[in-house]
């Protein structure tokens, strides 16, 4: 098996364009694995000081790796996120604000990049919103293997993490050309939470708490239980299904001689609410940290270059997936067309960051269309505090601004008023600003491609408002049903 590193020097004079470098500039080309996990709470997972061992696979790297203890994604839902993962960049500039939105060929991916730099991409993934066809999620990728198997229900809407985990060392034992880039999803904590038997009786809290049933999404009922802790343990036990599958994957990549020198990846798209704020086994809501908040570890590749101060860390900086993008091209050289919304994690990676802090992620869940009851959430996430805003959807009219400071409120349940005369708070309310107005001020240069899922005679086609509108199939929205992202 030859080395996953290639070591490259360019003399010639060249022009920077996507997918190049700066000239003379000595250039890494490691092996990349990104293994994310859909519907990931970081405060499930040992590696956060979760009393349960979910994930003793991921704890494990976790030991070998930097470990970010504030990493929030831009907005809780899965096709919004991973765009924002994949592009660097905020989901008001991807256009892909919901998971019926599709992320335009003109939006520049990593997988793009790497991939005209000589990388071979693959990409695996378990979650139906993620079907190459819908999501546009597939550019970039040599191999994007979205198949879904059917079971005697029909559509199998969730590929399963060992259906998932064959096709994967399925490419891999294949020999594929290196360097490559391997990114891979399991959705298995995604609801329902239905564990394989054999993980199913891993976790038994043996207490009872009954909630309404009215607080259970249809989706998630299992059959007649009213008790959270029964729905609490077979999410974890989801968790620890996907780290089976990771574990095993991670053998399977050292024994071949591709981890160590290997830059890998691990981060979750979005959390889920357990009755936080009232709010039970969804997501995509709002803004509180059991939605946005997500585990993400990172280890450089063994010889990587440059300088490294001490090996494995904790980071507790404020930093984003969208941070992954621009770490990469960091690492190996490369660049990106366009200014990216990402920050490299490179200087934090090699412990030589001072400690300094990064700017706040800026975080949104807007209305849904249709729901005129429904507000506009926006705000910042610092490393301390979080301020959040509530607007009126399209006028844009200010309900009011709240802090939180999540060091010593983690679970956001002690809200601060405004303060304009507190610095901290009037630091983050102009960010907030400008970000806000960045947001309104944005006209994509592309449309923005929605897929309508209303009536039939619901404005079927064309282009409306630099908004190109496609219809799913019923199948296609039954599909999403199930897995509750469509009421």
């Amino acid at each position: 098996m030859k080395r996953s590193v290639t070591w490259m020097f360019l003399a010639a004079v060249l022009t920077p364009i996507p997918g190049c470098v700066s000239p003379e500039r000595e250039i890494f080309r490691p092996n990349i694995i990104f293994i994310t996990v859909d519907t990931l709470r970081a405060d499930h997972l040992e590696l956060y000081g979760y009393g349960r061992e979910t994930m003793p696979s991921v704890a494990a790297f976790g030991r070998t790796a930097v470990v970010f203890d504030n990493a929030v994604v831009p907005r809780g839902l899965t096709r919004p996120s991973y765009a924002s993962m994949l592009s660097g960049l905020y989901p008001f500039r991807t256009g892909v604000r919901e998971n019926h939105f599709q992320l335009h060929d003109d939006v520049e991916t990593l997988p793009e990049i790497l991939r005209a730099a000589g990388y071979h991409t693959a990409a695996f993934v378990s979650n139906f919103t993620l079907l190459g066809k819908m999501s546009g999620l597939a550019q970039g990728f040599d191999v994007y293997d979205d198949r879904f198997a059917d079971d005697a229900g029909g559509a199998h809407h969730e590929r399963p993490a060992r259906q998932t985990l064959e096709a994967i060392l399925s490419w891999v034992r294949s020999a594929p050309k290196e360097p490559f880039f391997l990114f891979i999803n399991f959705i298995d904590p995604h609801g329902p939470y239905t564990p394989p038997e054999e993980f199913r009786d891993l976790f038994r809290s043996g207490a009872t708490r009954t909630i309404d049933r009215r607080d259970i999404p249809d989706y998630q009922l299992h059959g007649d239980t009213l008790n959270f802790h029964d729905y609490e343990d077979r999410y974890d036990a989801e968790i620890r299904y996907a780290d089976w599958a990771i574990g095993s994957l991670i053998e399977e990549m050292k024994g071949r001689g591709l981890w160590e020198e290997s830059l890998v990846v691990f981060a979750g798209d979005h959390g889920e609410a357990l009755g936080s704020h009232g709010v039970y086994f969804r997501h995509a809501l709002y803004v509180y940290d059991e939605t946005v908040r997500v585990p993400m570890a990172i280890r450089l590749p063994a010889d990587a270059p440059g300088p490294r101060d001490g090996g494995p860390a904790r980071v507790a900086e404020v930093c984003s997936p969208i941070d992954l993008m621009p770490t990469v091209l960091d690492l190996t050289g490369l660049k990106a067309a366009a200014q990216l919304d990402g920050q490299s994690l490179l200087a934090a990676l090699r412990g030589d960051s001072h400690g300094k802090e990064r700017q706040p992620v800026f975080l949104e869940y807007a209305n849904p269309a249709g729901n005129p009851s429904a507000a506009d959430l926006f705000a910042v996430r610092a490393t301390s505090h979080k301020m959040v805003r509530t607007e009126v959807p399209r006028t844009g009219q200010n309900l009011g601004d709240v802090v939180y400071d999540v060091g010593n409120d983690p679970e956001e349940i002690r809200p601060i008023p405004y303060d304009s005369g507190d610095p901290v708070h009037a630091r983050l309310a102009r960010r907030l600003d400008r970000w806000i107005d960045e947001r309104r001020a944005f006209n994509p240069p592309f449309p923005v491609v929605e897929y309508r899922v209303g009536p039939e005679d619901d404005d079927p086609g064309g282009e409306t408002r630099g908004t190109l509108r496609k219809r799913l199939t019923p199948e296609e929205i039954e599909q999403l049903r199930s897995l509750g992202y469509i009421r």
